[in-house]
């Protein structure tokens, strides 16, 4: 390595990454989004589902602050404790997740697992984990992509918040092709039993923070929560980029600011 690579890492270890917006290319850090992009990202703000963490409509799900639960959830038995998301995954969320995962902009991965493991932070779910599984791809898939974007942002929330990464520890066994023009109950049936542990040892009596770039009806992250589970994991978080709005009847039309830490 050179002279100017070592004094470049020096620097960005001490003040950040040099460069410039992963997502627009104004000059910044390369490991966040700038301003003005973050401006654009609808954030998920209370109140929220208590379980999957997607948004709702006040009043929704009841007057209990912090014990909302969306439609889905109040119909669902989930095998993970809690999910928590940033971002909603609509408008610029999505353009960002289809970036990295459709046209390989895996630039835009660090500045996502930040805004990731900040949110994990404010919601108390980082430090009861022991570990960081991601949701794994389905062999052919990964294969024709060339990565898992899963993996590509757990390594880096792993490495924010402190904890090891466990990237084999799930394997997909059954492919269940694209899961969007599913409905729930379909999407659930069809992944729940499509995972396996493959590292039982690695999660055996340690809470997993299981990573994804999005939770939507949260079938997969079931599936996956399960086979840890099974493998003798004791509990399971789960963390994404975004969240869908599961039920449009929970979902909160009004305009919400970011929410910083």
């Amino acid at each position: 390595m050179s002279i100017a690579r070592v004094c470049g890492v020096a620097l960005d270890v001490l003040f950040g990454a040099r460069g410039s917006c992963p997502a627009c290319g104004r000059p910044g850090s390369a490991r966040a989004l700038c301003g003005e992009c973050m401006a654009l990202i609808p954030m998920v703000c209370p109140p929220a589902c208590s379980l999957c963490g997607t948004p709702l409509r006040a009043g929704a799900a009841g007057d209990e602050v912090g014990c909302e639960v969306c439609t889905g959830c109040r119909g669902t038995r989930h095998y993970f404790e809690r999910a928590r998301a940033p971002a909603v995954y609509e408008g610029a969320a999505r353009e960002h997740v289809h970036d990295l995962k459709y046209r390989a902009r895996v630039e835009i991965a660090p500045a996502l697992s930040m805004m990731m493991a900040r949110c994990a932070i404010r919601a108390g779910m980082a430090d009861p984990c022991h570990c960081a599984v991601p949701v794994p791809l389905h062999p052919d898939k990964l294969d024709r992509r060339g990565f898992n974007q899963a993996e590509l942002l757990a390594r880096s929330v792993a490495s924010l918040i402190g904890i090891p990464l466990i990237p084999g520890a799930l394997s997909r066994h059954a492919s269940t092709g694209t899961q969007t023009l599913l409905d729930r109950q379909q999407r659930r049936g069809n992944v729940l039993r499509a995972f396996v542990c493959d590292e039982p040892a690695g999660v055996a009596g340690r809470t997993v923070l299981l990573i994804d770039d999005v939770l939507t009806s949260g079938a997969t992250a079931d599936g996956c929560a399960r086979a840890l589970l099974r493998s003798g994991a004791s509990r399971v978080h789960v963390l994404t980029f975004a969240v869908s709005v599961a039920d449009e009847r929970d979902w909160v039309a009004e305009p919400r600011g970011a929410l910083h830490l």
